[in-house]
């Protein structure tokens, strides 16, 4: 077993938490108790995956979305106090981290769906609070659109929406985890033949037929599944903890 607060400092300057302004707190949410032996890992904070974590007798649950966001009530009400009442009353701990681990370079979100589609990061993209989440990335090879959603299919899982609209031949793909239609723009700017995220929004189909860029949306929680499985497995070679990754769905 480690202390929490050795875990707890560990992370924070493995992930550079304080190197980008985010609008949840990272790091611990939710102190339980001191020692770890047991984590548990997942997308988001949800009671799926805070019953699991009980039933497998965790001692840390690890996430990328956590309970607190800023734009949110303060008023601990509803499904928030039972999130609250249920992790409290087992001693449970919950850690979270939202950018830095988007963006980090070797256990992030995007570095790893770079490195799971053969892209070599090239251009630093998706400019956010004075860093950037990401990176351009670029094959080998060049290859057809229905190739690469094929590729989107096999290594992040689900049905993509997929908006056609650029070269034939695919070689430079942007890519931005989750939520981040808007760095279509970006995208375009630098080059890319492509931009695969998460979510789309409405104006992002008219954007990339006229602009001619080929965009996926994959899903937010299909790109968000790498991350804290690469930490979760780096705290298991650092300090001999148990670590599993319980991935709960969900289709958006």
């Amino acid at each position: 077993m480690i202390s929490l607060i050795e875990v707890e400092r560990f992370l924070a300057e493995t992930l550079q938490v304080t190197s980008i302004a985010d609008y949840t707190p990272n790091g611990v949410q939710v102190r339980g108790r001191e020692k770890v032996r047991r984590v548990i890992g997942g997308v988001s904070a949800c009671m799926d995956l805070f019953r699991a974590a009980d039933a497998k007798a965790a001692d840390l649950i690890l996430v990328h979305h956590g309970m607190f966001w800023n734009k949110d009530s303060r008023v601990v009400q509803g499904n928030l106090k039972t999130r609250l009442t249920f992790l409290l009353e087992r001693d449970l701990t919950l850690m979270a981290y939202h950018l830095p681990i988007d963006k980090h370079v070797e256990y992030g979100n995007n570095a790893m769906i770079l490195k799971k589609f053969n892209l070599k990061p090239t251009v630093p993209f998706g400019f956010y609070q004075g860093s950037h989440l990401s990176s351009i990335g670029e094959s080998d090879h060049e290859e057809s659109i229905e190739n690469f959603v094929i590729r989107v299919r096999e290594i992040l899982g689900g049905e993509p929406l997929v908006l056609p609209f650029g070269p034939e031949r695919i070689r430079r793909v942007a890519v931005c985890s989750g939520g981040a239609p808007e760095l279509v723009r970006e995208a375009k700017d630098l080059g890319a033949d492509l931009f695969l995220t998460g979510e789309p929004s409405e104006p992002i189909y008219h954007f990339a037929r006229e602009e001619g860029i080929h965009v996926i949306a994959a899903g937010h929680h299909r790109t968000e599944k790498f991350g804290v499985q690469e930490v979760g497995a780096l705290l298991g070679r650092r300090f001999g903890l148990e670590f599993e990754f319980i991935d709960i769905p969900n289709p958006i």
